[in-house]
This record gives structure tokens, C-alpha cells and sequence, in this order.
């Protein structure tokens, strides 16, 4: 017994001399798209307030004092405060908050590779994308490859131990995102296996002296990654917008805490803070390890954080100063409401995925008029706000198109579009499904995040120039009852040309057809379309003009046809010589089952009562769809933590 226990000491020394030595903490956020403010209500008088959430971060950074600030992409693109001026106001805040390095997500692309490499240069913060590299030469696009810091470890009650380890960060990002930006974003780069990387990033970290190896990544399945790696001792995560604090085994064993924060719609864009600590252990053969961590979401949206660090206020005051030039200036009124997001009835982004809306009207009316095309695609998720009636300002414009995207038109066969709109059909289905469910869950006084919405529901298409009549009640491939364009049947035969924005064409997983289209001309960016189209006199009467109308109906599973009225008895004429009798009148037809023609949803306001009885029903829908919404607040206000895994949503 005595050799046995002498042997099995000799086997695993580490297990036999480990012992706890500390804890660091890094602070992380993601997916923040471009967003800085975020708003809070008091419950109890019902006073609201914004607080700036890089106030937050840079106040949580302080305290915290962390081993590294990190953010995991998604960052710098998506709303107009950053798009104005193409990321460099976010940047000024991640340096002035003391953020550390970042990782691009899918969206950071939409500048194009220069602007993301100058904002690198120009800042102090590193950009981390180990696996993105020139495409003839194969050397990394930027700078660091990753970051290596001497780091002392604190007790549980935050005072600092004896010990001090080396910890290292590198960056990766989904090499699949390649294509989920415009080619010309990324021309000459090419995106490596992820994984792969990720090894050869954790093997080097190690050689050069590092103790504890963490990896900033914007993937779409960051526990996968964890597990295919060797190596890491934490994943810290963007993309998919939701709370996630789990661990995993690794390829070598080892258990990896994977972390990240939600973002809307499981919280405010924003809304949340993420602090992992991560618990240290001694080996005792000159190693160290995790040997456990804990995570913490901090809601921006606390007044706690009210009042603004005073280098933030004075860095997002000259932002906003710099910005306004572009952002306040008007371009013309509108006399009707374009809605995106409301609080007090349908109309948030799950609508555009769902129903028929005028936004969508607005926005593929624009790319009809700038282009002259046939039809116009665009997809759901590109589009990311609204209008009221009264003055529209270019802000406004960039906030409903914000990601910079161009626009071309295509040559595609009329049986190619309908493959295409049958297939978005399916994919808007699944969606409605979800939200169903998630109304009666809200009823039933559950947390309706239990279902997630389709990870590719920002895929659904709004389809512009066409007159449609959808049945959802028919099966897959079915639902498209009818399609005119141009005031004819849609002609499989013919081809046609569509007006599409340049993120589209690389979305060949759902709408295959779209990787063998014909370019016909290249033209400005989405955000220019519509500003020339508003700038117009009469640009609402335009809209309605060309951008069709989608109409629903039932249809029965197997229509009996009309019967068919009997003729009335032809009297007998009076004999006429030398002339034949005359005819019986043909049989007249009856009308056809399911026939006609919706009305036009841009001028006719629709997206209110009239779709709103379209949406999946549970109850009182409307009311329904107004308490998800109001749990959407709830949910950020606490962090969002009741978020489930696998909502991906982009």
C-alpha cells in the first residue's frame, strides 16, 4: 500500500502540490455595434435618464483593475454615431476607457480592411486577429499578434498576493465571417482555420514565458472552439449576443471558461458588462493553472453609473460636436411614419421579420428609383431603424442603413427569384413560429427567451416592386400563392434585374442562386439610395409608386371551384329567311378561387392594425407583443441573464 501511494505521488506531482495562489479578473464586452448610450427608468417615480455606457465600462475598469480590458468585436459599425466617421469614435472611447486590445467581429469589416488597419495604427488599444493574413504573402494584417503582461494576483479580498504570473492574449475570428462581409472589404486577405490558429497562437504565448493563455474570438460557437483547441485556459467571446459563462474540455484536457456578454435582443445594445475571474493554482512544478473561474454581468443601465467620468463626457461631447455637422442636417420631411422599434405596440425588429412593413417599402423603394431595376432584395437584418412624420435628418437615413453597404443590381431568372423568396418565405416561418411562442410564454408568465429565434433570421428578404399574396398556412415551397411584377405574372423564363445590397450576394448558404449571379452595374452605398430618394420632392408618393404590396391570405387546402352559373335560355328567334339560327352565348367562366390583388403597403400605412392581425396570435397579440417587448427592457435592466444558448442572430 505504502509503494503503491509513493508511486501514484510520483505520477502526478502537480495534483499532489497544487494550491490555490489567487485570482485575476479581465473585463470584457461585445457586440456593441457602434452604440454608446443606453437608457435607464427609475420603477419606483418613473424618472428615465441616459447613461453613457463607455462611462460604465471605464468606471467598472477602475475599480476592477483587471489583468486586461477586452472587447470581442463587433464594434465599430451599426449605428450612426459610429458610421459618420467610419469607427473612429468608438475607438476614441475604447482608448479613453482603457480598453486593452479588441478583436474584429463580422460587421468591423464594413469600412473595408484599410480603415480597420489605420484605426489599429492610430490607437492605442491593439486589434487581435491572429488568423487574418495577406492572401499572396501570408504575414498578419495587424500589428500584434498578441499581448503579454506580467500580472500580480489578488486575495479574496481583492488585495494583492505574493504571486505574479504571466498572462497572454491572442485574437481570432470565425473564418466563415470571410464571407459575411462584401468581398471588397476583405479583397487580398484571407481568414485561416480558426482552431488552427488558436494552437499555434496558445504554443508560442507558452514558449514565450506565459503562465495563463486567454483568447479574444468572435465566433459563432465559441465552446466548439474551446474544444478543438489545446492550449487556452479561457475563450472571452462575441457574435452571438447572448449570456453565455460555461466550461469546457479542451483537445488536451484542460477545462476552458468560455464567457460572454448579451447584447440586444437579449439585452440593450450595451447593456451589460462582463467581469470573469478566473481562480489560480500553484502546480508545483513551476506551472500554474485555472482551477476555477466565476463571471459577472454589470447592467450599464444602473444609476450607479450616472454620473459621466468626465474624460468620457469631454471625448463624447467632441464626437458629438464633430458628428453633428453630418447627422443634423435635414433632408426633407415625411409625412407618414416609417416605424422600426416602438414600445407600445408591434413594430421592433422582429417585425421586418415577420410582416410585410412600410420600412421595408422605404428602403427597397430607394434602391428601385436610384437603379431603375425590376425588383429589390433587401435582407431584414440590414436594416436597423426607422422614421417619424415631420423633418428626416441624414442621421436618421444612416441609422436605417448604417453598415455601408453598396449597391448593385444582378440578372436573375424569374425562377430563381421565386426559389429565392419561397425559401425566405421558410426562414420568415420559423421566425414567426418563435415568436409565437414567445408571446405565450410572456402570457403564461414564462421567460420567453427559453426560445430562440433562427440564427439566420436576418436573412428573411424584403422584397420590393413585386405584388404578393402569401398563404403561411401552405407547406414549404408553397407559400407564394402569387407574384406580379411589372404588372405581369412573375415568368420563370425571363430574367430579370434586382437591385441588391452587397452583403446579399455572399449569403449563398440559404439562397444558393445568389453565388452565380450576373452583375449588371455597381452603384453608391445603400445610405446614398436613400438620401437620394428622401431628398426628392414627392418621395413618399414615389415609394408607393414602385415598391409593391404583399397581401395574406388562406387559401383552402383543396378549393372546390365555383360552380358555374347556368346560362339564360336563348329565345327562339323569329324565322328569317336565308340566315342561319344564332349561336347560344358562350358559357361564362366563373370567378377563380383566391384571385386579386393586395393593396399597396407603403401608402396604405401598413405594419399597424391592419398586419398587425397577420402576426402570430396568442390572445390579445398586440398587447402580447407589447409586454415582449417591455421584458426586453426587464431583461436588460438585470443583465439579460435568463438568455438561453443558440440565439444566434446577425
Amino acid at each position: 500500500m505504502a509503494a503503491l501511494a509513493v508511486a501514484g505521488g510520483l505520477l502526478c506531482p502537480a495534483a499532489a502540490f497544487a494550491q490555490s495562489v489567487g485570482s485575476l479578473d479581465i473585463v470584457h464586452i461585445n457586440d456593441i455595434h457602434g452604440n454608446y448610450a443606453v437608457d435607464y427608468e427609475n420603477e419606483a417615480d418613473g424618472t428615465e435618464m441616459t447613461i453613457n455606457a463607455f462611462s460604465a465600462l471605464k468606471q467598472t475598469i477602475d475599480e476592477v483593475d483587471p489583468a486586461f480590458a477586452l472587447d470581442a468585436g463587433d464594434t465599430f459599425h451599426g449605428n450612426s454615431f459610429a458610421t459618420v466617421n467610419k469607427g473612429t469614435s468608438i475607438a476614441e472611447l475604447l482608448e479613453t476607457a482603457g480598453v486593452d486590445a479588441t478583436t474584429p467581429g463580422n460587421h468591423d469589416w464594413s469600412y473595408g480592411s484599410e480603415q480597420l488597419d489605420s484605426i489599429d495604427a492610430a490607437f492605442d488599444f491593439s486589434i487581435l486577429a491572429a488568423n487574418v493574413v495577406d492572401a499572396e504573402m501570408g504575414e498578419q494584417l495587424f500589428d500584434d499578434p498578441y499581448l503579454l503582461r506580467e500580472v500580480a494576483l489578488e486575495d479574496e479580498g481583492g488585495d494583492p498576493t505574493s504571486t505574479t504570473v504571466t498572462v497572454g492574449v491572442f485574437g481570432v475570428i470565425d473564418e466563415e465571417f470571410y464571407t459575411s462581409t462584401p468581398a471588397k472589404n476583405v479583397e487580398g486577405l484571407r481568414f485561416e482555420d480558426a482552431a488552427e490558429t488558436a494552437d499555434d497562437m496558445a504554443a508560442e504565448l507558452r514558449a514565450q514565458g506565459a503562465d495563463i493563455v486567454v483568447c479574444l474570438s468572435h465566433s459563432a460557437d465559441p465552446q466548439e472552439l474551446a474544444e478543438q483547441t489545446s492550449g487556452i485556459d479561457a475563450v472571452v467571446s462575441g457574435h452571438e449576443h447572448i449570456s453565455i459563462d460555461d466550461t469546457v474540455t479542451s483537445a488536451d484536457g484542460t477545462e476552458v471558461a468560455v464567457v460572454e456578454t448579451p447584447s440586444s435582443p437579449a439585452a440593450s445594445y450595451f447593456g451589460t458588462i462582463g467581469v470573469l475571474t478566473l481562480d489560480i493554482a500553484d502546480d508545483g512544478d513551476g506551472t500554474y493553472s485555472v482551477e476555477d473561474h466565476s463571471e459577472e454581468k454589470i447592467a450599464t443601465a444602473d444609476p450607479a453609473f450616472a454620473d459621466t467620468d468626465p474624460d468620457i463626457a469631454a471625448a463624447t461631447d467632441m464626437i458629438l460636436e464633430m458628428n453633428a455637422e453630418v447627422l443634423d442636417e435635414p433632408v426633407r420631411t415625411s409625412e407618414s411614419d416609417y416605424p422600426y422599434s416602438t414600445g407600445t405596440a408591434p413594430g421592433g425588429w422582429e417585425l421586418i421579420r415577420t410582416q410585410d412593413e412600410p420600412i421595408g417599402h422605404l428602403v427597397t423603394g430607394s434602391y428601385l428609383v436610384e437603379t431603375g431595376a425590376d425588383l429589390a432584395f433587401e435582407n431584414a437584418g440590414g436594416i436597423r431603424g426607422g422614421i417619424t412624420a415631420g423633418e428626416v435628418t441624414a442621421g436618421d437615413l444612416i441609422s436605417i442603413s448604417p453598415y455601408g453597404n453598396t449597391l448593385a443590381t444582378y440578372k436573375l431568372t424569374g425562377a430563381e427569384i421565386r426559389e429565392a423568396i419561397e425559401t425566405s418565405l421558410d426562414i420568415s416561418k420559423a421566425c414567426r413560429d418563435v415568436l409565437a411562442l414567445q408571446i405565450e410564454a410572456l402570457e403564461n408568465g414564462e421567460d420567453p427567451y427559453q426560445y430562440s429565434w433562427p440564427s439566420n433570421s436576418g436573412s428573411v428578404l424584403v422584397v420590393g416592386g413585386a405584388v404578393m399574396r402569401i398563404d403561411w398556412g401552405q407547406p414549404r415551397g408553397s407559400r407564394l400563392v402569387s407574384i406580379e411584377v411589372g404588372g405581369a405574372p412573375l415568368d420563370d423564363a425571363r430574367t430579370y434585374t434586382v437591385a441588391i445590397n452587397s452583403y446579399l450576394p455572399g449569403s449563398t448558404d440559404e439562397y444558393p442562386m445568389f453565388g452565380d449571379m450576373e452583375l449588371v452595374a455597381e452603384w453608391g452605398t445603400c445610405e446614398e439610395a436613400l438620401r437620394n430618394l428622401v431628398s426628392q420632392d414627392g418621395w413618399e408618393q414615389k415609394v408607393a409608386d414602385v415598391s409593391g404590396s404583399t397581401e395574406y391570405v388562406e387559401m383552402a387546402e383543396d378549393p372546390e371551384p365555383e360552380p358555374t352559373p347556368e346560362p339564360e335560355p336563348t329565345p327562339e328567334p323569329a324565322p328569317t329567311p336565308d340566315l342561319e339560327p344564332s349561336p347560344a352565348p358562350e358559357t361564362p367562366a366563373g370567378p377563380s378561387t383566391g384571385e386579386g390583388q393586395g393593396q399597396n403597403a407603403a401608402a396604405s400605412g401598413t405594419g399597424s392594425a391592419a398586419h398587425a392581425a397577420s402576426l402570430p396570435q396568442t390572445g390579445d397579440g398586440i398587447a402580447l407583443v407589447s409586454l415582449l417587448f417591455a421584458a426586453g427592457a426587464v431583461c436588460s435592466g438585470i443583465g439579460a441573464g435568463m438568455a438561453v444558448r443558440r440565439p444566434r442572430r446577425k
